[in-house]
């Protein structure tokens, strides 16, 4: 699963604007006070977590990413390889 997390401060409906304009139809949570960011150790914008089944962090990462890349779906696929032993 793929979850969006913003810091906007526009809030929902500029989070939503966007969503739709870019096509992105995976959930986004609205962290305007940056709670969840700050838990998580965000530093920059975009930063990308990838979190296993367990809850752990398991790799992160900070700019832009080409989630549709071969070689990141490469990447994800050794991930989640590695996770169901």
């Amino acid at each position: 699963m793929m979850l969006s997390i913003s810091i906007d401060g526009g809030g929902l409906p500029a989070v939503q604007r966007y969503m739709a304009k870019n096509g992105f139809t995976m959930p986004a949570l609205v962290d305007a006070k940056m709670e969840t960011a700050r838990q998580f150790g965000a530093r920059g914008v975009p930063t990308t977590f990838i979190v296993d089944r367990q809850g752990l962090i398991v790799a992160s990462g900070y700019g832009s990413v080409d989630f549709d890349a071969p070689a990141f779906r490469t990447y994800l696929q050794a991930l989640l390889g590695s996770s169901q032993g």
